[in-house]
């Protein structure tokens, strides 16, 4: 089972909604027995965002997964200058979640994950005080971030953008980093070798939701204000509501680092699987040299030799929107079910 931290940059009122699939795809693979979830850390709002950090969606896919307990920590509301500010300043705790991830590091048992699917500032400053716990107790950092080509614009990938200074410096960690580019091509949204987006219509996964985490989604799509957001699980599911939102598409990104992380992926022919059973592998990662400025321009070639640094790759591009779509359906499919797919049992 991996020891795992999630980095997030999820609100309420969302900023994008998946974020939640994501947080809720985390605690379904928890709730199977494939992660350990040791934390979760969340990204303090930029100034252009409606919501703060959406803690409430953790307590309520919490009581939804029986999965308690689980620490949490807002991060710095100061980005990096470069990738070497340290934040020295301690002024406003911009160092807390830093420390805390730190801490965590330090007295796991295990080697951790570090999944990062929103700004880097905290990951980065972590490595920045204690580069030695990450080349000791880090496992891998996996890196939703950035393109592996950059668009016609030349600009940059929205959580680049957040503090590119940061992202650069987790290419600098002394721990593997698997890099998983949110587009082959800067916003072009398109399936591409090398990009992890893809897209789905709500209703193909809304038809096997149990009704609570239905309203899960619904509570945080409909940007409910409603504070009884627990008992807002229980209540009957909303038809308009539903049908509003079952016909929008959902764009996703990081759906392919969490089942890595997890030791799972998806075979070509047999679908969702433990990593050691798949045969022909839907995607998988490459090692490469790369490089990335402080300004968060990055330049990688494919390599022969294992440099601890690597990027997604798809194999079978014209599958893999439905296959991701499957995955996600399945997973999340286990929350707030009584009955949910025997082959999904939390482990014993």
């Amino acid at each position: 089972m991996t020891s795992f931290i999630h980095q997030t940059d999820i609100f309420h009122p969302h900023g994008d909604p998946d974020d939640h699939w994501d947080l809720a795809t985390v605690y379904a693979l928890a709730g199977r027995g494939a992660l350990n979830l040791r934390g979760v850390m969340f990204d303090y709002p930029p100034d252009h965002r409606a919501g703060d950090p959406a803690t409430l969606a953790m307590a309520q896919l919490e009581y939804l997964s029986g999965i308690t307990g689980t620490p949490s920590v807002i991060g710095s509301m100061h980005p990096m200058r470069n990738r070497k500010d340290a934040l020295r300043d301690k002024a406003e705790n911009n160092r807390a979640a830093a420390e805390w991830l730190c801490h965590m590091l330090e007295t796991n048992q295990d080697p951790m994950v570090i999944n990062i699917v929103g700004s880097c500032t905290d990951v980065a400053l972590a490595g920045l005080l204690r580069p030695d716990l990450f080349e000791s107790k880090c496992k891998a950092v996996y890196l939703n971030a950035g393109a592996a080509h950059p668009g016609e614009a030349g600009e940059l990938e929205y959580n680049v953008r957040l503090n590119p200074g940061s992202y650069a410096a987790i290419f600098d960690l002394p721990c593997p980093v698997y890099w998983c580019p949110c587009w082959h091509q800067t916003e072009v949204r398109e399936v591409g070798a090398n990009g992890t987006w893809y897209s789905f219509v709500q209703k193909d996964v809304f038809t096997n939701l149990s009704d609570p985490l239905c309203n899960f989604f619904l509570y945080m799509l409909s940007r409910s204000a409603d504070p009884k957001y627990l008992r807002y699980l229980h209540q009957p599911v909303d038809p308009l509501l539903r049908a509003e939102f079952e016909q929008q598409h959902r764009s996703m990104w990081s759906t392919a680092s969490i089942l890595h992380a997890a030791g799972m992926g998806i075979d070509a022919q047999q679908g969702l699987l433990p990593a050691s059973e798949i045969q022909t592998p839907l995607f998988d990662f490459a090692p490469i040299s790369v490089t990335c400025a402080d300004d968060g321009e990055t330049h990688w070639d494919l390599t022969g030799e294992d440099t601890g640094r690597y990027i997604f790759r798809i194999h079978e591009p014209d599958q893999y929107q439905q296959a991701m779509t499957t995955a996600l359906s399945t997973l999340v499919s286990a929350i707030g079910s009584s009955n949910p797919p025997s082959h999904l049992q939390k482990n014993s």
